[in-house]
C-alpha cells in the first residue's frame, strides 16, 4: 500500500524537528567548543558550516552555531567578502534566527550580507540573471537582495531583487518551466530560495511574485513525481551519481520534509546508512547532513493541484513542457529545450530534445521503475540512463578528497560527452547522439583536440542492490550478462517489473563498425558501445560528425506481456531507417508508432522531430489533468518588465566584457 502525502503542518514540522535534532546532535562529534573541526573526515566548507546551523539554532544550541559561524570566512575581494552561497545563506539564517545570535555573530552575517548587495562581485553581478544557465544561483542572490535589503533598509538592494524576480516571472510567461529544468539538486535550491522570500519577505510584490514561481515549480515537480516509487521521474537538467541512481538527492531531501514518507529515500538514512549506502560527496555524511539542514529550514507552499498530483495519478500520465538554455559555447548554443514525462503504474521513462549546457550532466533519456509490486524501500526501485565515456572513465569509480581524510565513495559525476537528442511516443524512445565536437579541438583549426584511446557509449542498469536479470538477446535467451552483441540485435530484458527492449542504433564513417557488448561492473550493468579502443590519438573534428551513436528504447509492464519472450518478439515486428546525407535521418515504426528525426552533427536542435508525422507540440506546458488558467502567469496578460539597466560595464571577477552594451534604456 502506498504512503498517502502528509503535507500539514504538526506533520512537516514533526519530520524538521526530527532531523534537525539527529543533525545537532551529530555536529557535536564534528565540532569542538570553539567550532574548530575535529573529525577524521573532510573539513566542512564554510557553505556547509552555515546550512549546519539552521539545525544547531533550531534544536536551541545557539552556542555552537555562534561558534561554528565565527570560524567561517568567505572569501574576500578587496573590501568586501562575497560567495553565492555564505552570503545568502547568511541573509537566511539572519531572517530566522538573528534573535539567537550572539551580538558578534549577527554582526558578521550582516556585513557578510551587506557586501553581497555589491555588482563586483556580488549579487547584482550581471551573471546572476536569469538568462539560461544555472538558475539556483541567481535565485540565492534574488533571497539575499530580498530579504536583506528589507533587514538592512537598503532599497536599492530591494529594487534589483524585485528586477530579478519580474524576469523570472517572464520566463514563466514564455516557457512552461526554469532553465535549470527537474534537476534532482538545483530545482530544490531555486524553490527554496523563492519559498524563503515568499514566506518571509514584507514586499508585498515580493512575495506574490515568488509564490507564483514557486507554485509552478511544485505543480511541475509533482506532475513528475512518482507515488508508485516515491521518485520524480526524468529527465534531468543536472544530475549527480546519487541522483542517477536514485538515492538521496535535494529534491527527495525537500520532498520528504513537505510530504513524509511517501519519498523514496528520505533524509534519516543518513544517520543510520545501511552497508553500500551510495552518498553525494564521495561519502561525506557531514556535508550531506548539513546540505540538508539547509532544506529542514525552509519554508515550502504547495497548491493544492501539486499536492493532488503528489498523491495519486491516473496511469498512463503525461507531462510536457519547454524551457530554454543559454549559450554554451560553439558547438551548444543558446536554444529552446523541450522535455517530456510518461508516468505508468511500475515505470516512467522521460526525455530531452536537447541537452542542459553541453550535456555532461544532462539525463536526456531517463528511466526509473519499481523492482517489487509494492515499493517499501529504496532497495526496490531501479532506474536506467545513458552516457558517452572517454578513456578509463566508467560508473562506479571509487574515489576521496585526500588520502589524509577518511570519507570515500563513489564519484560524484561520471561526464557524458555526449551531444544528445531524445523524443519519446508513449513508452517508445528515439535517442541520437554524438560525441562532443569539442574532443575534437577548435572549429576550423581542431588545435586542442585532446588525444583518446577509448570512445565508448553506455546504457546503463545501476545494480547496487539487485543483479538479477532475465535477458534475451536477438531472439535468443542469455544466461550471462556479459559478452558480445550482434549489430541489429535487441537486447530485452526483464528488471523487476520492467521489461525493456534497446536497439542501439550505431555506426562510423573512419572508425569501422563499433563493438557492442555486455558488460558488468561491481555496481553496474551496461550495454557497452565502443566506437574506438587502441592507441592513444587525437580525431578531427569532421571525424566526430561522423560517430552515431544512440537507440531506440521500448519500455513495458511485467503485466502488459505473458513473458519476456512474448516481449522480445513484439520487438522483432520494428522496422528502422537510418543514415547520413548531409543530415542523419532516421526514422523507427513499430506497431501504431512512427517517430523521424533529421540531425546535422553539432546541432542543439533538429531539422525535424516528427511523432507519426507531426512536429512536437511546442506548447510551454502540458500536464494531464492541470488547465492551462490553473499554472501561475499562464494566460495573463502581457506585463513588461520595467526598465532597470543597473550595470556600467560587463566587468566582473572572472569576465570582462566592458564592450557589450549597446544600447541602455534611460
Amino acid at each position: 500500500m502506498m504512503t498517502v502525502p502528509d503535507a500539514s503542518e504538526p506533520a512537516f514540522r514533526q519530520r524538521v524537528n526530527r532531523y534537525m535534532a539527529h543533525a545537532a546532535d551529530a555536529a557535536m562529534g564534528w565540532y569542538d567548543a570553539n567550532g574548530v573541526w575535529k573529525a577524521p573526515s573532510l573539513p566542512a566548507a564554510n557553505r556547509e558550516r552555515l546550512w549546519l546551523c539552521f539545525s544547531l539554532y533550531g534544536m536551541d544550541n545557539g552556542k555552537l552555531a555562534d561558534a561554528v559561524i565565527r570560524q567561517d570566512d568567505a572569501p574576500q575581494y578587496r573590501q568586501i567578502r562575497y560567495n553565492i552561497f555564505d552570503t545568502n545563506i547568511a541573509a537566511a539564517l539572519l531572517t530566522q534566527h538573528r534573535q539567537q545570535m550572539s551580538d558578534d555573530v549577527r554582526e558578521k552575517l550582516e556585513q557578510l550580507v551587506r557586501d553581497g548587495f555589491s555588482f563586483l562581485p556580488g549579487n547584482r553581478q550581471p551573471d546572476y540573471q536569469f538568462h539560461g544557465y544555472n538558475d539556483n544561483m541567481p535565485a540565492k542572490a534574488t533571497m539575499g537582495l530580498v530579504l536583506g535589503g528589507e533587514m538592512l533598509d537598503e532599497p536599492e538592494a530591494l529594487a534589483y531583487g524585485l528586477w530579478d524576480l519580474r524576469q523570472f516571472r517572464a520566463m514563466l510567461v514564455r516557457r512552461g518551466i526554469n532553465s535549470e529544468y527537474n534537476s534532482p539538486t538545483y530545482t530544490a535550491l531555486t524553490m527554496h530560495a523563492m519559498g524563503e522570500i515568499a514566506e518571509h519577505a514584507r514586499n508585498e510584490e515580493a512575495r506574490e511574485l515568488a509564490l507564483g514561481i514557486e507554485e509552478r515549480l511544485w505543480i511541475d515537480l509533482a506532475a513528475r513525481f512518482h507515488p508508485e516509487t516515491g521518485l520524480v521521474a526524468g529527465p534531468y537538467s543536472r544530475a549527480y551519481t546519487v541522483d542517477t541512481i536514485g538515492l538521496m538527492s535535494c529534491v527527495n531531501a525537500m520532498l520528504w520534509f513537505a510530504l513524509g514518507d511517501c519519498v523514496t529515500p528520505n533524509p534519516m538514512l543518513l544517520f543510520d546508512p545501511p552497508e553500500g549506502y551510495v552518498v553525494h560527496h564521495m561519502g561525506d555524511y557531514p556535508f550531506c547532513i548539513a546540505q540538508v539542514s539547509w532544506f529542514a529550514g525552509g519554508s515550502y507552499h504547495i497548491p493544492p493541484k501539486a499536492l493532488e498530483l503528489f498523491t495519486r495519478k491516473s496511469y498512463p500520465f503525461h507531462a510536457a513542457a519547454t524551457a530554454e538554455v543559454g549559450d554554451f559555447g560553439p558547438d551548444f548554443q543558446a536554444r529552446p529545450v523541450r522535455i517530456e514525462t510518461h508516468l505508468e503504474a511500475d515505470f516512467t521513462q522521460g526525455t530531452a530534445l536537447s541537452p542542459f549546457g553541453g550535456g555532461e550532466q544532462t539525463m536526456s533519456w531517463f528511466v526509473t521503475y519499481r523492482r517489487t509490486p509494492q515499493v517499501r524501500s529504496y532497495r526496490e526501485v531501479g532506474t536506467v540512463f545513458t552516457k558517452l565515456f572517454v578513456d578509463d572513465e566508467e560508473p562506479g569509480i571509487i574515489t576521496g578528497p585526500d588520502d589524509a581524510y577518511t570519507n570515500r565513495g563513489e564519484s560524484d559525476h561520471a561526464k557524458s560527452l555526449a551531444n544528445t537528442l531524445a523524443i519519446q511516443n508513449g513508452r517508445a524512445a528515439l535517442v541520437l547522439t554524438h560525441p562532443h565536437l569539442a574532443l575534437g579541438g577548435k572549429p576550423d583549426t581542431s588545435e586542442g583536440a585532446k588525444p583518446l584511446h577509448r570512445l565508448s557509449e553506455c546504457i546503463i542498469f545501476p545494480t547496487h542492490d539487485d543483479k538479477s536479470v532475465e535477458l534475451i538477446v536477438d531472439g535468443k535467451p542469455r544466461a550471462e550478462w556479459s559478452g558480445d552483441l550482434p549489430r541489429g540485435s535487441w537486447i530485452v530484458c526483464r528488471r523487476g517489473r520492467l521489461l525493456i527492449g534497446i536497439r542501439p542504433l550505431v555506426y562510423t564513417h573512419d572508425l569501422g563498425q563499433p563493438r557492442l557488448e555486455l558488460v558488468r561492473l561491481p555496481q553496474y550493468d551496461m550495454i557497452r558501445t565502443t566506437f574506438y579502443g587502441g592507441e592513444s590519438r587525437c580525431f578531427s573534428r569532421q571525424e566526430m560528425r561522423q560517430i552515431h551513436g544512440g537507440f531506440v528504447a521500448e519500455t513495458a509492464s511485467v503485466d502488459d506481456y505473458p513473458s519476456l519472450a512474448g516481449f522480445a518478439a513484439a520487438m522483432q515486428a520494428a522496422s528502422f531507417t537510418d543514415y547520413y546525407f548531409m543530415t542523419r535521418r532516421v526514422r523507427y515504426r513499430r506497431a501504431d508508432k512512427e517517430m523521424e528525426v533529421s540531425w546535422s552533427a553539432g546541432s542543439t536542435t533538429p531539422r525535424h522531430a516528427t511523432i507519426n508525422g507531426r512536429e512536437l507540440d511546442w506548447s510551454p506546458v502540458q500536464i494531464d489533468t492541470v488547465e492551462p488558467l490553473e499554472f501561475p502567469f499562464l494566460g495573463e496578460n502581457f506585463k513588461s518588465v520595467p526598465s532597470f539597466f543597473q550595470w556600467e560595464d560587463f566587468r566582473i571577477e572572472w569576465m570582462e566584457l566592458p564592450w557589450a552594451i549597446g544600447d541602455r534604456e534611460g
